[in-house]
């Protein structure tokens, strides 16, 4: 897999929020302490690719737990911070369909590469390798402080919606 970033990033307003959390919420149904897209600061409508980040807060879930004295955010969520990037990339191509979600399907070529701690903006890039309705790929990429933190293939998929799939849920 790469070792550089999909995008030049010095090219790119890093600063400049695109789409903010109540943008972000009417294509993804994250709430809560699982909402691990903060904005998105680049969208190209033709090649859906996209930058997003996370910012990671001193009082986050993880923190008090993963790693007691020097906290450090889960692989786990790094993947599934790209992960709703790439949910958000399909939802713009294909609209929202009241009846399906956009699961995730698998997640391949893995590598992770630096550590993110509490006070860090993690980037998350995202380029489509294969965009349809039922199933899509995504390569994706997370970085902290310009540096590759990881990168994989995201593989996603449509999955019936359960009736009662908001109830409860606040915006």
């Amino acid at each position: 897999m790469a070792a550089e970033a999909f995008f030049d990033l010095s090219q790119i307003d890093l600063n400049k929020v695109v789409y903010g959390p109540a943008e972000i919420r009417k294509r993804n149904p994250h709430r809560f302490e699982m909402e691990l897209l903060d904005a998105i600061v680049h969208f190209d409508t033709t090649s859906m690719d996209a930058i997003g980040y996370h910012d990671l807060r001193d009082d986050a879930f993880w923190v008090r737990g993963h790693v007691p004295g020097m906290p450090l955010f889960p692989g786990a969520l790094m993947i599934e911070a790209a992960a709703q990037l790439s949910s958000f990339c399909y939802h713009e191509k294909f609209g929202i369909d009241p009846n399906m979600i956009f699961g995730f399907g698998g997640i391949e070529k893995v590598r992770f590469r630096q550590q993110g701690r509490p006070g860090q903006r993690f980037y998350m890039l995202c380029k489509d390798l294969v965009f349809n309705r039922r199933l899509s790929r995504f390569a994706v990429q997370g970085l902290l402080n310009g540096r590759m933190a990881f990168e994989a293939e995201i593989v996603g998929v449509s999955i019936p919606r359960p009736a009662a799939f908001h109830e409860g849920a606040e915006a």
